[in-house]
């Protein structure tokens, strides 16, 4: 199988997704990959969830399970920051550019292409591939809970949804905090002005959220709400690139007014004023986790918008703990006395999985035999093995070198690329085998 080709015909199939502005993903992408592995001796079946299908397909028979995953969805774009058409793969030297390349049609093609070079074993290989994980991961929960009805659980999970060709065996769980005001209009005296600030980085650009680092990064809407803070100033208006609520806005803008008695009278929104103020508080919640994290906790303000009479403001919050209520309490907690509204969405789970798991001893040994150094790693963003892996099912996350996920100008790179295709290969040929597991 071309692996190239398949990510191209992928990345020309447009499947953003953004419910919270309706928009879904194109089907047809999960129609050409059905097919790819219909043609490899896949059974397939599809899942559906309201408008949207997941593939659950199986090649074998009784144990051990392995279940290899995937996604083909992806975040928006805006046409307007890339230097290539963000649903065009252009290759450019060793680099393939477009919405997906490395996050995560680059994996599903790798996965497709290694299962057709892997030998067979014993055993069943399972894949899932699914179409929200950029929304939640409701898919591969479905697929999980499926599996458990029908007692066919998987005995190691191998997530193709890293990045690096490194092991990725933590990665802390996500949530999503929908915080409201209402809308309190007033007038006050005072000198209008228009501030803006842009995405700020030292290292690498943290178009994706998890990937955010206090310190070395600078958040607009942060940095907005600290102006407006130190200035006690007023906000009329708010504006941005809004995305996604896992998308840091690359720049955000607001109409604030500085009291001044010599001023007009200007209309300002107090509620609108109090909510962009709560946000130095919002991104530092002291959330209890349940197991180690090099990255700390993450909670960064991505999207804003107007909703009637209210103003809503989304928060994406990182942490290794699968507890709803702890993290609403941190968030309440740092709300203060302001008035708000609060729905919590996500969780599910976070990964860490043991490094002397027979899964990551396999993994390490899969990358030797290629020629790459093996590396075991935390990796900033959740992922869907999180279904997984509180249940005591050995997990990890994997994927080829790239850059700019969830950013302009997303590229694969396509060496790297070949050498995860081997890998996978390696890895399954190792643990579908009757000596990896006696």
């Amino acid at each position: 199988m071309d692996a190239l080709k398949l990510l191209r015909e992928l990345v020309e199939i447009d499947t953003a997704i953004n419910p919270a502005e309706g928009k879904y993903p194109d089907a047809a992408a999960l129609s050409i990959v059905r097919e790819e592995a219909e043609s490899l001796g896949f059974t397939c079946e599809l899942i559906r969830d309201g408008g949207l299908n997941h593939m659950l397909a199986h090649r074998g028979e009784g144990e051990p399970r392995l279940l290899l995953m995937a996604h083909l969805d992806t975040v928006p774009f805006n046409r307007d920051e890339w230097s290539h058409d963000p649903l065009k793969l252009t290759v450019e030297g060793e680099k393939a550019y477009g919405r997906g390349a490395l996050d995560d049609k680059g994996n599903v093609a790798a996965i497709l292409s290694a299962l057709g070079e892997a030998g067979d074993g014993e055993g069943t290989i399972m894949l899932a591939i699914t179409m929200d994980e950029e929304a939640g991961g409701r898919g591969a929960k479905l697929i999980r809970d499926r599996l458990a009805e029908e007692s066919r659980m998987p005995a190691m999970v191998v997530n193709a949804d890293g990045n690096g060709m490194v092991i990725i065996n933590r990665r802390r769980g996500v949530f999503e905090a929908y915080i409201s005001v209402p809308s309190a209009a007033s007038m006050i005296r005072g000198v209008t002005r228009r501030v803006e600030f842009r995405l700020d980085y030292k290292v690498r650009p943290p178009h994706h959220a998890a990937y955010f680092l206090p310190g070395v990064d600078s958040h607009p809407l942060i940095a907005l709400s600290q102006f407006v803070r130190v200035n006690d100033a007023h906000v009329s208006e708010l504006g941005g690139s809004w995305l996604k609520t896992n998308v840091i806005p690359s720049i955000v803008w607001g109409n604030v007014v500085i009291e001044d008695p010599t001023g007009d009278f200007v209309p300002v929104d107090e509620g609108l004023t109090a909510l962009i103020k709560a946000v130095v508080p919002l991104t530092r919640p002291v959330i209890r986790g349940k197991a180690p994290s090099e990255y700390g906790i993450n909670a960064t303000p991505n999207y804003y918008r107007r909703r009637g009479e209210s103003h809503e403001l989304v928060l994406d919050i990182r942490a290794m703990t699968d507890d709803e209520a702890e993290v609403r309490r941190a968030i309440e907690e740092q709300l203060g006395d302001l008035e708000a509204e609060v729905q919590l969405h996500g969780g599910g789970g976070y990964l860490f999985t043991s490094q002397s798991s027979n899964l990551v001893k396999a993994a390490m040994d899969a990358l030797r035999k290629i020629g790459v150094a093996p590396q075991v790693v935390e990796m900033n963003g959740a992922s869907d093995s999180r279904y997984f892996s509180p249940l005591g099912i050995d997990a990890i996350d994997f994927g080829p070198r790239g850059g700019n996920i969830h950013g302009p100008n997303e590229y694969v790179d396509i060496k790297s690329l070949e050498l995860t295709i081997k890998f996978y290969a390696k890895l399954v040929e190792a643990v579908m085998t009757p000596k990896a597991h006696r």
